[in-house]
Order: structure tokens, then sequence, then C-alpha cells
């Protein structure tokens, strides 16, 4: 059974993951940034993106997520294993996004898995590492790249 505080602290977390998929869809980058340590480690390379702290890897994101029309990231299924002031966290992301090609306007899906480190600060739970994974892809043109990281 829960305690009381691993309760706060398990809806704390899953507060974070949906603030940072929202501040995407809404192109709040400062708001995202803030979901991480300033020294955060992001990897998002398996997803054909970039890797750095949150202020490379977020002004990447912003130039890549403003060449398409709206994004929605729906964050579920978190696997939370919560260890004092340190916890680990896997979470489902499914992206809708639709897009202009050459040939139409279309809307494109991908899955992804998030492996995040996350740490208690003052300011509450952050993520201080992430890596992405990325499980499918469906309906992108075949010559989709995103930007040069």
């Amino acid at each position: 059974m829960y305690t009381l505080q691993e309760l706060s602290d398990r809806a704390e977390i899953q507060d974070l993951l949906v603030a940072e998929a929202s501040a995407m869809d809404l192109r709040e980058w400062a708001r995202w940034e803030a979901c991480f340590t300033p020294d955060a480690e992001i990897d998002y390379s398996g997803n054909d993106g970039a890797a750095g702290r949150p202020a490379v890897v977020g002004a990447w994101l912003a130039e890549v997520l403003g060449r398409f029309h709206s994004t929605q990231h729906l964050s579920s299924n978190a696997e939370i294993a919560l260890d004092g002031d340190r916890a680990r966290a896997r979470t489902m992301q499914y992206i809708a996004v639709k897009m202009e090609t050459s040939q139409d306007v279309r809307v494109v899906f991908s899955g992804i898995w998030f492996r995040d480190e996350l740490v208690r600060t003052q300011a509450g739970w952050r993520i201080a590492a992430r890596v992405e994974e990325l499980a499918w892809r469906h309906n992108f043109p075949a010559d989709f790249r995103p930007p040069a990281r």
C-alpha cells in the first residue's frame, strides 16, 4: 500500500509529465524547459531528434514543431518507481500531428516511450534525464526528415 507521501509524489510526477506534453502543444517553451532540471540530459536521437540540455533540445523542438499546423502529445501509462527524492518513469506518448507535405495536408501519428529519471527539487519534481524511444510511425511521407540536430 502506498503512503500518503508516495501518492502525492506519484500525482505530482504525473502532473509534470502532462505539463511537459501540454507545453509542447501550446508552444510554451519556457514552461516546457521548466519541467527539467537545468542540467538535464535529454536524448531524442532514438526518434531522429536532438540530444543535450533542455535549452538546446527546446530550441530544436521549437523549430521542428513550428513546421506543423498543430500537434497533440497524449501521455499515458506512466510506470513510476519512487526512491525517496528520486524516481524513474516509463511513459507512453501518442502523438498526432497535422502537417503539410508537397502533395497534401495530412495527419500523421507516432507512438513513443520516454524513459525518465526524476528528482525532487525545491520547486517540485523535475526531469533530470530523458531518453526517447520510437515505437512506431504512421502516415508520414516517405521523404520526411526532422531538421538537422
